[in-house]
């Protein structure tokens, strides 16, 4: 009986489970009324998962992570700046209003899960990108 070891999940897998969580939560969000606390465990857990697991990731993977953060920051930027503007946009056109306030009520939610699919993504890039060199 080995009780020392346990299950090793691959840096691959937790990438494809980030972005299955982060698009699930988006999804809950959209569907479900109150399921922004569902949202946010679901994903929270997800990345806390993915970077929790670092020391058991091989050190390419661990640098791949790493790497991956910055892109995956980068794009989160990016995304608000676009929700800000639509978010001030709606002040001037109706259209937009109810959009806006969808984003102001489930920000918390929309954040975290758009973070698991950006650094699952990033991941997987960087992971392209690395061993094609």
């Amino acid at each position: 009986m080995n009780t020392g070891s346990s299950p090793m999940v691959s840096y691959h897998s937790i990438l494809v489970l980030a972005i299955i969580a982060g698009i699930i939560g988006l999804t809950t969000l959209l569907i479900l009324q109150d399921g922004e606390l569902l949202a946010l465990m679901l994903t929270l857990a997800v990345l806390g998962g993915l970077t929790g697991g670092t020391n058991s990731y091989k050190e390419s993977d661990r640098h791949r992570l790493v790497r991956g953060y910055k892109s995956a920051f980068e794009w989160l930027l990016l995304v608000l700046l676009i929700a800000y503007a639509l978010i001030e946009s709606s002040r001037w056109f109706d259209v937009t209003a109810g959009i806006a306030a969808f984003m102001n009520e489930h920000w918390p939610g929309m954040i975290v899960s758009l973070m698991c699919i950006l650094i699952g993504i990033a991941g997987f890039q960087r992971t392209t990108h690395g061993d094609s060199a």
